[in-house]
C-alpha cells in the first residue's frame, strides 16, 4: 500500500491509500461514509487488489488525515467541494492507470458519487453504492433549519447530537460484529467525532439532490449501476427506500440499475463478519464490467 497526496483544485491536499496491481483489470476509487477514514477500507482494498484491481481510497475533507487549520476534523465544506476533491482523484487515476475507473461509495460517500455521476459519468465504468441513503420527504425543511442555525450559532458549532452518532449505545445499526461498534468508539480517528453544523448542512443537501433531476447530463445511460446493502440497514429505507433510489437513476436515464439484499446484515456490509461474501459479489459485478458485459435488473 502506497500513501500519497493527491492537490484538489484549490490547492488542498487529499490523504490517499494507493493499493497498486501490475496490469490492473480496472481501477476502483473508494469514496467512504459519514465519520470515517480510508484505514477502515483496507480489508475490501486488499480482497479487490488480490483480485486484480488498483484501488484507491481518500480520506474525505474533515476526515482522517485530509485536515487543516480550515479543514479541522469534523468541519466539511459544501457538498460541490466534496464532489470536485473526488473528481480531482479520479483525473488522476485517468492519467496514471489505463484502465478504466470504477466507483465504490458508502452511506454518505454514496450520495457524493451519485453527484459525480452526473456531472462525469463518461469518465466511469461503474458505480457501486453500499448502504446508500434513500430520498427524505421534507429534507428542504431540515436543510432550511441548519442554514438558520448557522446564522445564530455559526457553521463550527457541533451540536450535541453529532456526538450520539458516533458514541451511542444504540449504534447496534451499523453492524451485527460488536468489534466494528466498539472500533467506532475507540478508534483515535472515530472516538469523540463531531460534526459541526457546516458538515450537518453538507449531508442534508447531499439528500436533497438526490432527487436534483436538472443536475445529470447522462452521457453513459448503460453504465451498469449496484446498490449492495443489508437487509436491516435502516439507512436505504427498506424496500420502498431501495425501490425510490432505483427508479431516481431510472429516471433520469440509466437503463442497468440493479440491487442485492444481505439477509441479516446491517449498515456497514462491507465490515460485517460475512464480508467475504460481499467482496465476491462486488468482484463479480467488476468481472461482468470488464468483460464487457451488463446484466439486467434482477433484484
Amino acid at each position: 500500500m502506497q500513501t500519497l497526496l493527491i492537490p484538489a483544485s484549490d490547492h488542498f491536499y487529499l490523504s490517499c491509500a494507493l493499493y497498486r496491481v501490475e496490469k490492473p483489470k480496472a481501477v476502483v476509487q473508494i469514496i467512504h461514509g459519514a465519520s470515517e477514514y480510508k484505514g477502515r477500507y483496507e480489508q475490501v482494498a486488499r480482497a479487490l487488489q488480490s483480485a486484480g484491481y488498483v484501488v484507491l481510497v481518500s480520506d474525505q475533507r474533515g476526515h482522517g488525515e485530509s485536515t487543516s487549520a480550515p479543514f479541522v476534523r469534523g468541519f466539511m465544506p459544501p457538498l460541490d467541494v466534496l464532489v470536485a476533491d473526488q473528481w480531482a482523484i479520479t483525473e488522476y487515476l485517468i492519467e496514471e492507470f489505463a484502465a478504466p475507473v470504477v466507483l465504490l461509495s458508502h452511506s454518505f460517500g454514496a450520495n457524493i458519487a451519485r453527484i459525480c455521476l452526473a456531472r462525469h459519468d463518461r469518465h466511469y465504468r461503474g458505480l457501486i453504492m453500499s448502504g446508500a441513503p434513500f430520498y427524505v420527504r421534507g429534507i428542504g425543511v431540515a436543510k432550511k433549519m441548519t442554514e438558520l442555525s448557522i446564522l445564530l450559532f455559526g457553521p463550527h458549532t457541533s451540536p450535541l447530537v453529532t456526538s450520539k452518532l458516533t458514541t451511542s449505545a444504540s449504534l447496534k445499526w451499523v453492524c451485527s460484529d460488536p468489534a466494528v461498534i466498539e472500533e467506532r468508539r475507540t478508534d483515535p480517528y472515530r472516538k469523540n467525532f463531531r460534526y459541526q453544523l457546516a458538515s450537518i448542512h453538507t449531508i442534508f443537501d447531499s439528500v436533497k439532490r438526490l432527487h436534483a433531476w436538472d443536475e445529470y447530463r447522462v452521457e453513459n445511460p448503460e453504465m451498469p449501476i449496484l446498490f449492495i446493502s443489508g437487509s436491516d440497514d435502516p439507512i436505504p429505507g427498506g424496500k420502498v427506500g431501495l425501490a425510490t433510489s432505483k427508479h431516481a437513476l431510472r429516471r433520469v436515464g440509466y437503463k442497468n440499475v440493479s440491487s442485492t439484499v444481505f439477509a441479516g446484515m446491517r449498515h456497514e456490509v462491507l465490515m460485517e463478519r460475512e464480508k467475504e461474501r460481499v467482496f465476491s459479489v462486488i468482484i463479480s459485478f467488476l468481472e461482468t464490467i470488464v468483460q464487457g458485459g451488463s446484466d439486467n435488473e434482477t433484484g
